[in-house]
C-alpha cells in the first residue's frame, strides 16, 4: 500500500555539515517526488554521484540530478538573481536540460535583492577586524528589513507588478538612508577598494533598471505557484518529500550562538509546523546532520578549533576563505555542542536518527577526536554543574543577550579531548558500529547513516 513520508534534514552544527550528500542520499534511496527548501538562498550545498556529476546547489534541491523536482516554500528567503545563474550553471555546465521545468516557487516566498547583498557587504566591511560573518548574498538583511519596513516588501508573487521598479527603488532610498553612518565610518585599508564599488553600485540608479529587468525575466522562466500548493499537488502525493533546510542549528537566530547567527529559524520544529500546517497525514522523520569532525566557516565561537588539524581534516581541499564569511576552522567533535543543539530542538526525541559525513576521513586518519566537556565550563548562568550548556528559550532582545553570552562564555573554554583508535582495516560495518555506539551514548540519538565517502553509494543506513 501506497504510504507518504516527509523526511526533514537540519544540519545540527553551524552549517557545513554535509547536507547535500545526506539530501540525495535520502532522496535517491527512498525514491523522492519533490525537495522542500526552507531557510535562506545563499546555502551551498555540495553533492557528487555515482554517476560523476558534481554541483553546489542552493536553490535547487540536491535530488535534482536524480530528477527529483525542487519546491521553494514560503519559508524559503528567495534572490532571483542567483535562481537564474544556478539554473544556467546547471544547464550549461551539468546538462540539467530545463532546470525550470523542475521547479516551483511559492508566491509568498520573501525576495532579497542585490541591494540587500550590497547593504550586507558594506556592514560586515565597516566591522573591520571583528566580523560578525555573513555569506553576503542579502538574504539577512531582506528578512531583517521585511520586519522593519513591512511596506517596502517585496515577495514572490510581486515580481510581475507593474509597480515592480518603483518598489526596488523605494528599497534602494531606505537602504542608502539606513547605510548612512557605515558609510560615513572607517574602514580598513584593505577593503577601501571594494567599499567604493559597493558604494557606487548602490549608488547608480541604472542599477534599479538592472535588477528589474532580470526579476521580469525569472517570472518568464519561472513556475509561480499560489501557497495552497504544498498541500495541495505535493504533500497529498503519495511517495517520500524531503525538506532541505539551509544553515545550522548554531545560527538560528534565537538559538545560535549571537552574533555569529543569520536572521531566519533553523529548528526543525517550524518545517514540521509549515507541513503540519497543510493538514498532512502522513509520517514524519527528523534527520540530524553533523561532520564526524567540528567545522566551521566563519566567526563566531568554536571551542575545539585547532589549525594543526586542518590538513588531517580537510586534506589539499581546504574550503575558501572569503572577506564576507571569514576562514575555515576544524577541530574535534565537540560532544558539548552537539548535545546543545539536539536540547536547543527540543531533546533526542527532536530526532528520529542522526547522519554523520565524513568518517572516512576519520578512518584514514587512524584517530577519532572528541570533546566530552570544557575546562572553564563555570559560569552557572550558563552551564549546568556537569559542564553542559543551559538552554534558554526566547524570542527576544533579552534572549538574544542570553545567546551573546553563551557566546562569550565558550570564547573561554578549553577542550578536554579524547581520543579513540581507529584501525585501517576495519570494515565499514565495524566503523558504523563505533560511530553509532559512541554517539548514542553520549548524545542519545540513534545514528541512522555514516559517510564513507562523497556519493550516495558511500553512505551506509541502518
Amino acid at each position: 500500500m501506497a504510504t507518504k513520508k516527509v523526511f526533514i534534514v537540519t544540519d545540527l552544527g553551524p552549517g557545513d555539515g554535509g547536507k547535500g550528500g545526506v539530501v540525495h542520499k535520502v532522496s535517491s534511496m527512498t525514491n523522492a517526488h519533490t525537495i522542500v527548501k526552507v531557510g535562506g538562498a545563499q546555502g551551498s550545498h555540495g553533492v557528487r554521484t555515482s554517476a560523476g556529476e558534481s554541483f553546489a546547489f542552493s536553490q535547487w534541491g540536491c535530488g535534482t540530478f536524480e530528477g527529483v523536482r525542487t519546491h521553494i516554500s514560503a519559508r524559503l528567503v528567495v534572490t532571483p538573481e542567483g535562481l537564474l545563474h544556478e539554473a544556467d550553471a546547471l544547464r550549461y555546465e551539468c546538462g540539467v536540460h530545463d532546470p525550470f521545468g523542475l521547479l516551483t516557487i511559492d508566491e509568498d516566498a520573501l525576495v532579497a535583492t542585490p541591494l540587500h547583498g550590497v547593504a550586507s557587504h558594506l556592514k560586515e566591511m565597516a566591522r573591520g577586524s571583528s566580523p560578525r560573518g555573513t555569506i553576503g548574498t542579502g538574504v539577512g538583511a531582506a528578512y531583517r528589513d521585511h520586519l522593519r519596513y513591512p511596506e517596502l516588501t517585496i515577495r514572490v508573487r510581486d515580481l510581475s507588478r507593474p509597480d515592480l521598479r518603483d518598489r526596488i527603488a523605494a528599497q534602494r532610498e531606505q537602504i542608502i538612508h539606513d547605510l548612512e553612518a557605515v558609510i560615513g565610518g572607517e574602514f580598513l585599508l584593505h577593503d577601501r577598494d571594494a567599499v567604493e564599488e559597493e558604494v557606487a553600485l548602490l549608488n547608480d540608479i541604472r542599477f534599479v533598471d538592472h535588477i528589474t529587468e532580470r526579476f521580469r525575466e525569472l517570472t518568464r522562466l519561472a513556475k509561480i505557484v499560489d501557497h495552497d500548493y504544498l498541500g495541495r499537488e505535493i504533500l497529498s502525493r503519495d511517495g517520500a518529500v524531503v525538506v532541505e533546510s539551509s544553515h545550522g542549528i548554531l545560527t538560528d537566530h534565537y538559538l545560535g550562538l549571537h552574533p555569529h547567527t543569520s536572521a531566519i529559524r533553523t529548528l526543525p520544529r517550524f518545517a514540521r509546523a509549515m507541513i503540519e500546517e497543510t493538514g498532512y497525514n502522513g509520517s514524519i522523520v527528523s534527520l540530524g546532520v553533523h561532520r564526524a569532525y567540528q567545522i566551521r566557516h566563519g566567526a563566531g565561537p568554536m571551542p575545539t578549533a585547532d589549525p594543526a588539524m586542518t590538513e588531517h581534516l580537510l586534506p589539499g581541499s581546504h574550503k575558501p576563505a572569503n572577506r564576507y564569511q571569514g576562514e575555515v576552522r576544524v577541530g574535534a567533535l565537540d560532544l558539548v555542542l552537539l548535545r546543545y543543539s539536539i536540547a536547543a530542538s527540543g531533546g533526542p526525541s527532536a530526532y528520529d536518527g542522526l547522519c554523520i559525513t565524513w568518517f572516512d576521513q576519520i578512518q584514514i586518519n587512524g584517530q577519532w577526536q572528541l570533546c566530552h566537556r570544557y575546562n572553564g565550563a563555570d559560569d552557572s548562568n550558563f552551564f549546568t554543574p556537569r559542564g553542559e550548556l543551559k538552554v534558554r528559550f526566547g524570542d527576544d532582545e533579552s534572549q538574544l543577550a542570553y545567546q551573546e553570552g553563551i557566546s562569550r562564555q565558550l570564547f573561554k573554554c578549553r577542550p578536554e579531548i579524547s581520543t579513540i583508535e581507529v584501525s585501517p582495516s576495519a570494515t565499514q560495518d565495524e566503523l558504523y558500529a563505533l560511530c553509532a555506539d559512541t554517539l548514542r551514548e553520549k548524545v542519545g540519538v540513534p545514528v541512522r547513516m555514516v559517510s564513507f565517502g562523497p556519493t550516495e553509494i558511500d553512505k551506509m543506513c541502518k
